[in-house]
């Protein structure tokens, strides 16, 4: 993930979600701000999704997103992983449609692929890390089997990707 996040460019044209299952002591929010390119903020209930910014979901809390606002709370159909991805990318996919960009790295167990199925009906492009190339690689190897992925990278070859579909604020694109 940091190598993803840390060479996006500081105008990106979308904001970003970052979920990873994890306790509420997760010290993601601080590691990211070390290494990323663009701002990071721990996600909070109501918070505005801002272009060209990192949003850390908390952990032990689902995110879901709504319009443009971040919402967090539990869940009783997602409660086996926290924050859910599923949950996290149908959010995603209801209310950005084709315009969800949904990537899945290294982790474990199959969160992220009825979410990843939801971004794909949507129209939306999903990218996957090349499972081989995780540290933990069924939660990739899952998608991978059950959805179909827009495209299998290396995590190096994501951001690539990310810069190719968004694009950066002030330039117009076409997807």
């Amino acid at each position: 993930m940091s190598e993803v996040l840390s060479v996006l460019p500081r105008n990106l044209n979308a904001p970003v979600v970052v979920a990873i299952h994890g306790g509420h002591l997760s010290k993601l929010t601080e590691v990211l701000t070390r290494t990323a390119s663009l701002p990071v903020r721990k996600a909070t209930d109501g918070m505005a999704l801002e272009p060209g910014v990192i949003a850390v979901c908390p952990g032990g809390e689902h995110t879901r997103i709504e319009g443009r606002v971040l919402r967090l709370g539990r869940a009783p159909d997602a409660a086996r992983f926290q924050p859910s991805v599923d949950l996290l990318f149908r959010s995603a996919a209801e209310h950005y449609g084709a315009g969800t960009v949904a990537v899945v790295l290294s982790g474990n167990l199959n969160d992220g692929t009825a979410g990843a199925q939801a971004v794909h009906e949507a129209g939306g492009v999903m990218l996957v890390q090349l499972p081989r190339e995780a540290d933990y690689p069924s939660m990739p190897a899952s998608v991978v089997l059950h959805d179909h992925p827009d495209a299998v990278l290396l995590a190096e070859d994501i951001a690539d990707r990310l810069r190719e579909l968004v694009g950066a604020r002030g330039l117009v694109r076409a997807i």
